[in-house]
């Protein structure tokens, strides 16, 4: 048995997060948060954005998961023990534990339902499912498991065949879960730990059909008790939950946030009976929530209001006064704008293309973006990928990356784009009509951004018209590839280089490489890393691969985000992680200090 040793994992020494056998949420006590945007639905094989991710997160478990207090982020077992790896890479087992056991269900007829090994065959397979809407996560496994591509594919024309059996995926026995692959993949731990890979049941998928994501039943600390579509969802404690006592990760380079910590110490989780969730869309509501008392924890605060409360970075004496916890933390994301490169307009890679996407990516001033817009909360990013990332290179620059409407506007003279009819706006090459719509959401505060972005195209002469719906309307879109111009974001699903270039790899045109970039250069680089563990020659080919992205411009570069967030100082346990879940279950409330607060 040859063992490999991972960034944050090693397979010979793990910290544990402590099964105890005991539920002991009390159902008195209420957690009320919110989200800055519309969920879509729980199922975690068939919706891809991040607030269903959120709530998925508390309702299904992974085999593995993330320390919560430690940094660099580190794996331990949740649903199995950290993996045996053989075969360099290429094979994975994993040894789920016995005894746990899913929510109640209609569809179990009254029995309870343990987890075993042929739930994580069946999982991994509806994960690539193209009738799982699609199939919006195939990428962590597509192309890689030993005979499932053949399964994909003739999946397309007639029912996935889930009984047919295949070397890829196995189950050993009732407990020992085998996954073999046709290359090394040294990320295949951290796929096992993103909330896209949550263990369900068979029985309650095919029980409900296409309403499965109103039916989300698992094996994590909560359950789905109500849900008023992209309004208020409810989750309660879910009384099969085995229980959990923290114990914090140990080993070299690890550091553990000592004060959470002591919050956690001797307690059995979850503690919360009840998480009550509202989809406030602007900021303003949601900051006058929150300072209401009607809000428990603010995660992701407004930057106008980040700037109010700690305009230095630390909050200021008023709100220090009222207790308020304060967390200024990186995000491992990237967000960015993008163009539809299969749109006749923008999209397309002739020299004429090329040379309009990079005129507009020249109008794009992104300094100004960060210090005014967004109160220096994060950084200029740089290429595809984000901070706390395997490969992430601090030092690396887009050179072709600076603010130069000049640069622009002689771009574009350069290659025939003209105002033919003298009306202040340029047309096509040979004088056909130019216009770009951006297709954005309603709710969120993107005011300055499109002034900005509007600023940004005029000076180029170029007519943009910016087109508003609400967030799952736009994912659809999106994910469709009915758009011209967008924004989009991407946090991690694990910590590594490869979950954000998989985010423009030609083969994953459609709902994951959104902008439907295709590059047999880039595609080429990418099979190379997603099958090395992490060096400096890897981290050069990511290096090469981001200086073709800056090439070809299917993406203009925004911002690796720094968030604010806030908690009332009757919470406990509260500390944002930098896969940017909430981890609600290891919360805790002091009731009484909570009433007194929203009484004032």
């Amino acid at each position: 048995m040859k063992f490999v040793t991972f960034a944050g994992l090693s397979c010979l020494a793990w910290s544990l997060v402590a099964p105890v056998h005991a539920q002991v949420a009390d159902m008195g006590k209420t957690l009320h948060t919110y989200f800055e945007a519309p969920e879509s639905g729980f199922d975690p094989a068939k919706y891809s954005d991040h607030y269903s991710g959120e709530v998925n997160s508390s309702i299904f478990e992974s085999l593995l998961a993330y320390d919560y207090l430690a940094r660099p982020q580190t794996l331990v077992p949740r649903l199995a023990e950290l993996p045996q790896i053989l075969d360099d890479g290429k094979t994975f087992i994993f040894k789920i534990k016995p005894g746990i056991y899913f929510a109640d269900d209609a569809a179990f007829k009254g029995k309870k339902r343990e987890v075993t090994a042929q739930d994580v065959v069946y999982t991994i397979q509806r994960i690539v499912d193209p009738n799982s809407r699609g199939a919006p996560w195939d990428f962590m496994f597509k192309g890689k498991v030993i005979g499932l591509d053949a399964k994909i594919e003739a999946a397309k024309n007639k029912p996935f065949d889930f009984d047919k059996p295949i070397e890829g995926l196995k189950a050993l026995d009732r407990y020992t879960f085998q996954i073999k692959l046709l290359r090394p993949d040294y990320n295949m731990p951290y796929i096992m730990a993103a909330p896209a890979t949550g263990i369900v049941a068979r029985e309650v998928i095919e029980a409900y059909g296409e309403e499965s994501e109103a039916h989300p039943v698992g094996t994590g600390p909560y359950m789905l008790k109500s849900w008023q579509r992209r309004n208020r969802i409810v989750l309660v404690a879910n009384p099969n939950y085995r229980g959990h006592q923290y114990k914090p990760a140990t080993g070299n380079g690890i550091q553990i946030d000592q004060t959470v910590a002591k919050q956690l110490e001797g307690k059995t989780f979850p503690r919360i009976g009840t998480i009550d969730i509202r989809v406030i869309e602007t900021p303003q509501a949601s900051w006058l929530s929150f300072l209401n008392g009607q809000l428990d924890t603010h995660p992701r605060l407004g930057y106008n209001y980040a700037r109010l409360i700690a305009p230095e970075n630390a909050l200021t004496g008023k709100y220090l006064s009222l207790g308020w916890r304060y967390f200024r933390e990186a995000e491992a994301d990237i967000t960015y704008y993008m163009f539809n490169m299969d749109d006749k307009v923008v999209g397309g890679y002739a020299l004429e293309k090329v040379a309009l996407r990079r005129a507009i990516a020249f109008s794009y001033n992104q300094a100004k973006e960060l210090s005014i817009i967004r109160n220096n909360q994060g950084l200029a990013a740089q290429s595809p990928l984000a901070p706390q990332i395997n490969g992430y290179d601090p030092n690396f620059r887009n050179v072709l990356g600076r603010y130069s409407p000049s640069r622009g506007n002689a771009l574009l003279d350069m290659f025939g784009y003209k105002d033919c009819d003298k009306d202040g706006w340029r047309e096509l090459p040979g004088c056909k009509p130019l216009k770009i719509t951006y297709m954005t959401s309603t709710g969120a505060d993107g005011r300055d951004q499109e002034e900005l972005l509007l600023k940004g195209f005029n000076a180029i002469g170029i007519k943009l018209d910016i087109e508003k719906m609400n967030f799952s309307d736009l994912l659809k879109n999106r994910q469709g590839g009915t758009y011209q111009f967008a924004g989009g974001a991407w946090g991690q699903d694990y910590p590594d280089a490869e979950n954000f270039m998989q985010l423009l790899y030609g083969p994953n045109a459609g709902p994951v490489n959104e902008s439907r970039f295709r590059n047999k250069d880039f595609d080429k680089l990418y099979d190379q890393i997603a099958a090395e563990p992490p060096s400096e020659a890897r981290n050069e080919r990511l290096r090469q691969m981001s200086r073709i992205v800056a090439a070809y411009v299917p993406w203009i570069y925004n911002i690796n985000r720094i968030r604010t967030h806030i908690a009332h100082p009757w919470v406990s346990g509260y500390k944002p992680h930098p896969d940017n879940m909430p981890h609600w279950y290891f919360l805790d409330i002091d009731a009484a200090k909570q009433r007194a607060g929203t009484s004032k």
